[in-house]
């Protein structure tokens, strides 16, 4: 006489798996927030008589950094918000040598001023090297 689990072994190994498969999709795609629009740089003014700055953000995501490339004024006042979308990412710090960035991540809002730059394009990335973006000056 066989009993329920040798008779439905294969029900169970499927049932399984799925529940593997799904546990593994939820896992990976958890905060994984592709849908943030490539922000413009903001005029914004902290204090009536401080002079003006723009805020461009810039999103960590567990690919990379997104958009690419951001676009800032020269001579323009700019923070630069690093806003990290996922904890599933090896992206912990932006560097950039030219502008004496190093970022460390925080679980959101991460600012970078520049200030008095000429026109050019920058290069930043993650700690590691594996992650690039540019912040090209106008």
């Amino acid at each position: 006489m066989k009993t329920f689990i040798s008779k439905n072994w294969h029900l169970m190994l499927i049932g399984s798996v799925a529940l593997i498969v799904g546990g593994f999709v939820l896992f990976y795609f958890q905060g994984n927030v592709s849908s943030f629009p490539a922000s413009q740089p903001k005029t914004v003014q902290e204090e009536p008589d401080k002079a003006k700055y723009e805020i461009a953000t810039v999103n960590v995501e567990g690919d990379g950094f997104y958009p690419k490339n951001i676009e800032i004024k020269a001579d323009v006042p700019t923070k630069i918000n690093f806003k990290r979308s996922t904890s599933f990412t090896c992206i912990d710090e932006v560097q950039s040598l030219k502008l004496g960035m190093d970022v460390f991540m925080d679980h959101e809002n991460n600012y970078f001023t520049v200030k008095d730059l000429k026109p050019g394009v920058y290069e930043y990335n993650c700690g590691m090297y594996m992650y690039y973006g540019t912040i090209t000056v106008k």
